[in-house]
């Protein structure tokens, strides 16, 4: 018996197999037998059918705490329709104090107050506001916080890992169920369904998924349009899944576990080049030349949509004040002038008294960020100024390195911003989510929306020489981590999901933290830092989604490792992170020498530019099951979704949306702050992020030969990073790679690369 199985035993588990008859979606009967041994063999009756299942668990080799677990159904008599087969991890000492993770779908198992609401939500009624509420959520998949059935159906299509995990806290131990997107019957099924009182719990994985109601935005209980399947004699299927038993002394070791398993049944990821940073940077910069300019009021449009609520501008979050960055740092002359002319127009027009910014600008008005409000000018989403605090510093300090002169009022400005976030701290003892700019005051608070303040204000303070700034920023990242990382969720970052778990908070977070690390030496932040990269991990798509034959995404050959979940509301992952390069692992791994980290950045960043549409290459939009349609998006442009989800309807599953938005802002990023090639010498250590290959043909004591290969058919221009692993401990702090090398290799070539000792 393994020692999982053993400690499975031990915690109260049991497994369990069962088959179910469904009506439509509605099941209408069931037989279900247990898996009382390591392996065996059962016969169920249901209908006119006769079952064999015959099930077996095998020690995982180099994982004590792992086990194989297979189990086949197969008809040996009869035939059923409108059938599903599931198995099934019975948790008999359950508790809602347990913690249920079912990644970028559950946090704590979405255990939190609702506020039902179409989109986009916006929490406005008097016992639903305030500086100290509950975290509030939309209408999503979720355990029940009240009496009533308490029950989450998933496909594993919505989840960025195919695994629900638990950290069970009476007996301090955690469990993870990791299974695979499909079988024969197409994507299987994740259900996590507590009785009454809430003291058992059932994991199961069903083959076919037959979900009694399936999710859109901000509905939970939309009939389901799922169907089972006509079983008839002699059919089989067979489910595999690996299941984890292991002691877990809290929330963050059930992360770090997952760490190391979320790729055990896929393996690493597969690669495939498509198009180099420097040539998606090309497109790009010439796209938002073309398409983003508002000459009438000089500024960079964050959006190409004329709709007041994307805005010709937006405050942070999806580009006001983040895409002038890279602009100004590796940006043409006519780049670098519109991004000057795009930071004025923000600190003349779009900065208030109070020295908080509003949050959309259009048509010549300035607007809130409260949806369906925008009269309401004052209230904003405080995450969006947070971006500036950060992104603004960058630029201040970028200009600087380079000994460019800037506007005099920009220094000012951007004092007045961190002065406005130090005195609502100094009021509230935390930033909040939505506030009043002009009362300064928090209208809505209890969320870590704002989580990239405490990297701003840091890198302002040492900008500025102002340690009160840094203090703040301290006292901030304090307060993130006892109210979220220690709860196991952030919220609240995007402005139209109320405080749903998602991703940008939790990426703002990381950033936040090793830049705090970076700016005093203080390993408490890199703690903090390592454990909130391993939430992070949860939200990013670990394996190449299988996409139907007929998808565009399918025949474009489009990989979905390494998108980035965007929450629990809107449940599609996306092209890079909103909105940032990812440079907060790179730096992670400097200073800790875990190749997760490198190895989470390269996915990400490598996943980028496929999703770009570009004229050698136009990406048809089949949005709505319109594959036969004729309209392309334009060279540069990139759309948000990349549905492995049906929450859109199952024609959009794999199908591009079209549009442009924020994830050409975090391309353009990438290529500025993200090295394309990096290397250490004394190691051998060597990692392409670029759409490149890299290969050690020589390593000696006098030097280091590397062969690097373009297999596009463009030119590569690669940043290379070279240090020693002694060197990694050294501070890399902001507009790092500005003087790093940079190799150019032509379409399908190689370059011989060597490097002196």
């Amino acid at each position: 018996m393994s020692h999982a199985y053993a400690r499975m035993n031990e915690t109260g588990c049991g497994m369990a197999f069962q088959l179910t008859q469904y009506d439509g979606a509605r099941p209408i009967r069931s037989a279900m037998g247990d898996w009382s041994e390591s392996s065996g063999e059962q016969q169920l009756v249901l209908g006119e059918s006769l079952w064999d299942i015959r099930y077996s668990s095998q020690p995982v080799e180099g994982n004590e705490e792992a086990m194989d677990c297979q189990v086949t159904f197969k008809v040996i008599k009869g035939s059923l329709n409108e059938a599903s087969v599931s198995v099934g991890l019975r948790l008999d000492r359950w508790s809602q104090e347990d913690y249920l993770l079912m990644p970028a779908a559950a946090y704590n198992g979405n255990r939190f107050r609702v506020s039902s609401q179409a989109y986009p939500p916006m929490l406005t009624l008097e016992d639903e506001i305030g500086v100290d509420i509950p975290t509030t959520i939309t209408d999503v998949p979720r355990l029940n916080r009240n009496e009533g059935p308490s029950k989450i159906e998933l496909r594993t299509g919505d989840l960025a890992t195919p695994a629900v995990g638990c950290f069970l806290h009476q007996q301090q131990k955690g469990l993870f169920m990791l299974t695979y997107q499909r079988t024969a019957l197409g994507d299987s099924g994740l259900t996590v369904e507590e009785n009454d009182d809430r003291s058992e719990a059932l994991i199961s994985i069903a083959a076919p998924a037959v979900r009694n109601f399936t999710y859109s935005m901000c509905n939970a209980e939309e009939p389901s349009g799922d169907r089972g399947y006509d079983f008839q004699e002699q059919d089989e299927v067979t489910i595999n899944f690996r299941l984890y038993m292991f002691d877990c002394p809290g929330i963050p070791s059930l992360f770090d576990y997952f760490t190391r398993i979320r790729k055990d049944l896929t393996g690493p990821s597969e690669h495939r080049h498509e198009i180099p940073f420097s040539t998606s940077w090309d497109i790009l910069e010439e796209k938002y030349n073309r398409d983003n300019w508002q000459a009438v009021h000089e500024f960079y449009r964050s959006s190409t949509s004329p709709d007041p609520v994307f805005g010709e501008w937006q405050t942070g979050w999806v580009g006001g004040a983040i895409n002038t960055y890279p602009m100004l740092a590796i940006g043409s002359g006519l780049s670098k002038a519109r991004s000057i002319r795009t930071l004025n127009f923000m600190f003349d027009t779009i900065q208030a008294p109070s020295g908080f910014f509003y949050g959309i600008y259009c048509k010549g008005n300035r607007y809130g960020d409260a949806f369906r409000r925008h009269e309401e000018t004052s209230i904003v989403l405080l995450r969006k100024n947070a971006d500036v605090l950060y992104f603004m510093t960058k630029q201040l300090m970028l200009l600087d390195q380079l000994g460019e002169e800037m506007p005099a009022n920009w220094k000012d400005g951007l004092i007045r911003a961190c002065d406005a976030f130090v005195r609502l701290w100094n009021k509230y003892g935390q930033f909040g989510q939505f506030i009043d700019l002009d009362k300064e005051e928090i209208l809505i608070g209890g969320s870590a929306g704002a989580a990239i303040a405490p990297a701003g204000l840091t890198l302002a303070g040492q900008y500025f020489n102002r340690p009160d700034y840094i203090a703040i920023a301290k006292e901030a990242g304090q307060y993130y981590y006892e109210h979220f990382m220690k709860q196991g969720v952030t919220t609240g970052a995007p402005g139209e999901i109320c405080q749903c778990p998602d991703s940008e908070s939790a990426f703002a977070l990381l950033e936040s933290y090793v830049v705090l690390y970076e700016a005093t030496g203080d390993r408490k932040w890199l703690g903090m830092a390592e454990e909130t990269a391993k939430l992070c991990a949860t939200w990013v798509v670990s394996y190449d989604y299988e996409y139907a034959e007929e998808t565009e995404f399918r025949k474009l050959d489009l990989r979905s490792s390494g998108a980035v979940w965007a929450s629990v509301q809107n449940k599609h992952a996306s092209p890079g992170i909103c909105t940032f390069s990812g440079v907060s692992l790179f730096k992670l791994y400097r200073a800790t020498a875990n190749e997760f980290y490198l190895e989470l950045l390269q996915d990400i960043a490598h996943n980028l530019p496929q999703y770009m549409s570009r004229e050698d290459r136009p990406l048809r939009i089949s949005w709505g099951g319109n594959r036969n349609g004729t309209q392309y998006s334009r060279p540069g442009w990139m759309g948000e979704r990349v549905n492995l989800s049906d929450w859109e309807g199952k024609e959009n599953i794999g199908e591009v949306a079209g549009g442009s938005c924020w994830c050409e802002v975090s391309n353009m990023l990438t290529y500025l702050e993200v090295p394309g090639v990096y290397i250490q010498p004394d190691t051998g250590n060597i990692r392409a992020i670029d759409h490149v290959d890299a290969e050690v043909v020589d390593n000696n004591n006098a030097a280091m030969t590397v062969k690097l290969t373009n297999p596009t058919h463009f030119t590569a221009k690669v940043r290379i990073f070279v240090e020693n692993s002694l060197e990694m401990k050294r501070v890399l702090g902001e507009n790092a790679l500005l003087d790093h090398r940079l190799i150019v290799i032509g379409p399908s070539s190689e370059y011989i690369l060597t490097i002196d000792k």
